[in-house]
């Protein structure tokens, strides 16, 4: 049974391949089609990148899925704008993935100068502003996060569960990690301790945990602070937040 489910995977992920640098032109025609006020193209545009994220972590090919990740948080923080200098890094994000898609049926594929290149992308595209993933289940207390880190002026990405924010963790780079402790799926304690054990960029990020909870955590696990959620709460999230950013610049 396993080996028929391999078998049935790698042809799904050949299918794909084979398809990779006609859905890359789709996306590029829809980028333009945006350009040109077409309705529903930022839509077609989001759709398009999230599908591709999910099928390059279902095959794994991680640069696929960083590539995606990153365009799609340019798209969620509004930076795609009708300007020719916005218009020319989602253009840059699609040019990205067609140089994958004439390296990725190749066996040994070296992605280095794409990696590199996505990295100087989200400079560049984003820049000078700090990137803050904020996990937190709760609506009430992610907009009260959400609404601080925000007046802050980061860049803001919230995840409300665990697993996706630790495959978001390990393709796209982050400043810092604020994150609530106990999580519907995995706490936040198991995703610190795979991302130190990673390669990510992310392996060192300073992480902000916010509980109540007084178990202790590991040493190793380098967490910069623990909030509880009282009253002082904010505050002290405030003075954490203004911490780590200053020591980053």
């Amino acid at each position: 049974m396993d080996d028929e489910f391999d078998i049935l995977l790698k042809q799904l992920r050949d299918e794909f391949v084979a398809v990779f640098p006609e859905r890359c032109d789709s996306l590029e025609e829809r980028v333009l089609a945006f350009e040109q006020g077409h309705e529903g193209a930022f839509d077609d545009i989001y759709r398009r990148v999230h599908s591709l994220k999910g099928s390059g972590s279902q095959f794994g090919l991680s640069i696929v899925t960083s590539i995606c990740h990153q365009f799609e948080s340019f798209l969620s923080s509004g930076a795609l704008t009708n300007n020719s200098l916005s218009l020319s890094f989602a253009l840059s994000y699609v040019d990205l993935l067609k140089q994958v898609s004439e390296l990725i049926g190749s066996e040994n594929a070296d992605f280095h100068n794409i990696e590199q290149n996505l990295e100087e992308l989200r400079k560049s595209s984003l820049p000078g502003r700090a990137s803050v993933l904020l996990i937190e289940p709760s609506p009430s207390r992610r907009k009260l996060c959400q609404g601080l880190l925000n007046s802050l002026g980061v860049r803001v990405v919230v995840q409300q569960r665990g697993m996706p924010a630790l495959e978001q963790l390990l393709h796209e780079p982050f400043d810092l990690l604020v994150a609530a402790r106990e999580l519907p799926d995995l706490n936040t304690v198991a995703i610190v301790s795979a991302l130190r054990e990673s390669n990510s960029r992310n392996k060192h990020i300073p992480v902000i945990l916010v509980s109540s909870n007084s178990t202790p955590i590991p040493d190793y696990l380098m967490i910069h602070a623990v909030l509880a959620r009282d009253a002082q709460f904010i505050p002290n999230l405030n003075k954490e937040v203004g911490t780590i950013l200053h020591h980053k610049k």
